[in-house]
């Protein structure tokens, strides 16, 4: 009689879990198994959970529309991923802070605290500025803008710098996502792919028997 096995604490750093995901045998995993999901799983062959959280995050329509120099800001992550593509320096006091993200504004948390790094902002401010982002209102962000480039001007940031970052911020709009829903949304990931490899005939059964017209294997 096999023991119960807590899906919470299985270990993060499986080897052979981490290729599974990275070759794109992902059928059944949350939030990956779909073409997209395995496609891109291929691309980027995440080996840890922060890259499964932004692989999750940058998987989405708004990320892979958002085209810069000529490609998705998908394909940047992968390619910086990679060592195919420098990563930028956009500023000092913010650099460390897109280093787990390549250079690429993926999480709206990263906006926010760029907001408070550049420019000052207090705690109120920065949420001002997630709901911005987060809703998409033009009105808002107009607004934060005016203040952002402000608190730049106090800061001794140049105003080029500051107004070339802040277009960044906006144009991550269509497509930042919140992080702690894609660290949530990862570990269940990982916890279905870490059952699928090592209990593939009981994961599969369950797959099979909750499916709703899922005859692909």
């Amino acid at each position: 009689m096999h023991s119960q096995i807590d899906i919470t604490n299985v270990p993060e750093n499986d080897i052979d879990v981490w290729k599974m995901i990275g070759e794109g045998r992902v059928k059944g995993c949350f939030q990956i198994e779909s073409h997209l999901g395995k496609t891109w799983c291929q691309k980027l062959k995440p080996e840890n959970m922060t890259e499964l959280a932004a692989l999750i995050s940058i998987i989405r329509p708004g990320t892979l529309k958002a085209i810069v120099d000529g490609k998705s800001m998908t394909q940047h992550f992968v390619d910086r991923k990679h060592g195919q593509e420098e990563i930028p320096s956009l500023h000092e006091s913010i650099d460390d802070l897109l280093k787990e993200t390549y250079g690429v504004i993926v999480y709206q948390e990263q906006a926010m605290e760029i907001a408070v790094r550049m420019a000052g902002f207090d705690l109120k401010e920065a949420d001002n500025l997630r709901k911005a982002i987060g809703k998409k209102k033009a009105d808002l962000m107009k607004e934060v803008r005016g203040k952002f480039l402000e608190g730049c001007v106090k800061n001794r940031i140049d105003n080029s710098k500051a107004e070339d970052i802040f277009d960044m911020i906006e144009k991550s709009a269509r497509y930042s996502f919140n992080k702690s829903h894609a660290v949530a949304y990862a570990k269940m990931a990982y916890w279905s792919a870490w059952t699928r490899y090592h209990y593939p005939e009981k994961f599969f059964k369950n797959w099979l028997r909750n499916a709703d017209e899922k005859i692909d294997p």
